[in-house]
């Protein structure tokens, strides 16, 4: 008993102290009379828009044009699959690159732009850093000396994918001016942001590469802008750095096959990417290439099933992509999965948001490889064998993906001892210590897992795993609350929220669960506790407050599942915060 006072004290003593710590005094700003719990203003705003995180779809060189590119939203759509960008991949220009569309196949960019907003669908364009010979512009860049000079002193060129062109010197301002004001005939039609596919690598061949002065600048679009590139990929024999890590928010680390080994392919480049810094990233969802043909399902479902489990999710590619048209005789059940997986990625928004968000403030990855990391000898792609392929998500989920035909995936655990349960599934639960075992898993789940007593935040607006929908709501999802927890969540509503975000806490003592949820200008707050007993009372523990007065502080809703063991506690008290007790 005096170990468990010991506990319960020192648990308490820690919950003060991170109450004191992330509740701080309200700005005047936020016009809450009577706050409960003060609003989170310490909690930054997220240093990107939300839409980073949703669903992203493309066509291979963008189709036969316009029409195929919103015809692939229109047919996700029309299936009940979100979708929240399409990338309007290479060949969309006159020339690589002079940033005027090809009529030919895009007779309308303004209006097709317009379309893809009305349909609260994000437009991003394809573009790199050379200029190719035959384009129309190369040579007032080349008369101008605006490219980058070879050992010899010479405006060099280089053979690439999409024919033979030299590279903008950013480091000369006039080479910058002009390449900026051709941006400007995109820019001005309302494009969400830029996809900088990975031409800069290609400089190596220079020798010495020699530039007009100073560094590479860059422009932001804006605050719900983006730019996607790739972080590290595969540039001959090794694996190099394709971007500055402080413009990639989100990024896909190349073009890998159509097989098990291209996904493998995929998560090396995930571990390379993590290691090396990276914030957030994804892959081409089946692989970019298609040496298969047709696209296995299995292969296809295991892919977007990493996909749903990474920053960011995206399908598009070489070949068939599109869920429905993989295997007609399974069209039904590989776009239930699909639909399923796309809707679980939604519901990470506000986890992968506010895990982004700090991991590009603190130079760090989204994703934390499980795998040993040692030496340089990792850099070289031949000899790159990592021994695990499962990774941390944050530092609350654990991936594990499924890497062949079948229904078994080597799960490793991380080190330290802490329980985790499996995400499909909450009975089963495991330690950690690093254990490694064979893990069943059928085609429709993936071995994922949250850790015991951490707050994942989720949007429960349709319901995915097994968990109960919550809607209009930011649901703290705990698994076995443990003695306390404290997180703050960057804001899914960048500028309705005026920046604010979320300071939550709970600590568990003898005398019950006490639940605290900073006050918040839009966003209901929800807990959802799972494999708890059911609640004996709940109420309201407002030592600050007139007691008269607690009927107007808003009223809350319990509702328990004997089945699943699951609690839903949701208060309407979204200006003023609260802090509830829960007795069992």
């Amino acid at each position: 008993m005096a170990g468990i006072q010991r506990t319960t004290i020192m648990a308490l003593f820690c919950f003060v102290c991170a109450f004191l710590l992330h509740f701080p005094s309200a700005k005047a700003a936020l016009e809450v009379k009577e706050s409960i719990v003060e609003p989170a203003w310490h909690v930054k705003a997220a240093t990107y828009p939300e839409w980073a995180h949703h669903h992203w779809v493309w066509l291979s060189h963008g189709g036969s044009g316009q029409d195929d590119c919103v015809q692939l939203a229109r047919d996700y759509i029309a299936h009940n699959i979100s979708v929240g960008a399409v990338d309007i991949d290479s060949t969309w220009e006159i020339g690589f690159n002079n940033f005027k569309f090809d009529t030919s196949r895009f007779p309308n960019a303004s209006n097709m732009i317009d379309t893809f907003h009305d349909m609260g669908i994000r437009v991003i364009l394809w573009i790199t850093n050379m200029v190719d010979v035959d384009s129309p512009n190369y040579q007032e860049g080349y008369n101008n000396s605006y490219y980058i000079r070879n050992i010899f002193g010479e405006q060099g060129t280089v053979k690439w994918w999409h024919g033979k062109g030299s590279m903008i010197d950013y480091t000369n301002p006039a080479a910058l001016q002009w390449w900026h004001k051709q941006m400007d005939n995109v820019l001005d039609l309302g494009i969400d942001g830029w996809k900088c596919d990975g031409t800069d690598p290609y400089i190596l061949e220079f020798i010495e590469p020699l530039g007009y002065n100073g560094t590479i600048t860059w422009q932001k679009l804006g605050d719900d802008r983006l730019i996607m590139s790739r972080p590290v990929d595969a540039f001959g024999p090794i694996y190099v750095r394709f971007s500055p890590k402080r413009v990639m928010v989100s990024g896909w680390v190349g073009d890998q096959d159509d097989t098990f080994d291209g996904l493998k392919g995929a998560l090396k480049r995930y571990f390379q990417s993590a290691w090396d810094g990276y914030a957030n990233f994804g892959s081409d969802i089946g692989g970019y290439r298609t040496p298969q043909k047709p696209r296995q399902a299995e292969l296809f479902l295991r892919w977007a099933q990493v996909g749903a489990f990474s920053p960011l999710m995206e399908n598009g590619g070489g070949g068939e992509h599109r869920p429905w048209m993989i295997d007609p005789a399974r069209k039904e059940y590989i776009t239930q999965v699909y639909r399923h997986f796309v809707d679980i990625h939604y519901s990470l928004v506000p986890y992968l948001l506010t895990t982004g968000s700090e991991a590009l403030e603190s130079g760090k990855s989204s994703i934390s490889p499980l795998a040993q990391h040692e030496t340089f000898i990792e850099k070289f792609i031949d000899l790159f064998d990592p021994d695990t392929y499962c990774y941390l998500l944050g530092d609350r989920i654990l991936v594990c993906p499924v890497l062949n035909n079948g229904t078994e995936a080597e799960v490793t655990m991380p080190s330290y001892g802490t329980n985790w349960t499996y995400f499909f599934d909450s009975s089963k639960v495991f330690p950690g210590h690093g254990q490694r075992f064979k893990f069943k898993v059928p085609l429709s789940e993936l071995p994922v897992f949250l850790e015991d007593g951490k707050i994942v935040p989720l949007n429960l607006s349709i319901e995915i795993a097994g968990f109960p929908r919550v809607v209009d709501a930011l649901t703290a999802v705990v698994v076995r609350p443990k003695e306390f927890d404290t997180a703050q969540i960057r804001t899914t509503t960048y500028s309705e929220a005026r920046g604010q975000g979320h300071s939550l806490s709970y600590v568990f003592t003898e005398k019950g669960l006490y639940i605290m949820a900073s006050a918040h200008l839009t966003t209901e707050v929800a807990w959802l506790f799972v494999d708890v007993p059911a609640p004996r009372q709940v109420s309201h523990t407002y030592s600050n407050i007139d007691h008269h007065k607690t009927a107007s502080l808003g009223e809350f809703a319990v509702n328990y599942d004997q089945h699943t063991r699951m609690l839903l506690v949701r208060s309407s008290a979204v200006l003023q915060g609260h802090h509830l007790l829960i007795e069992f």
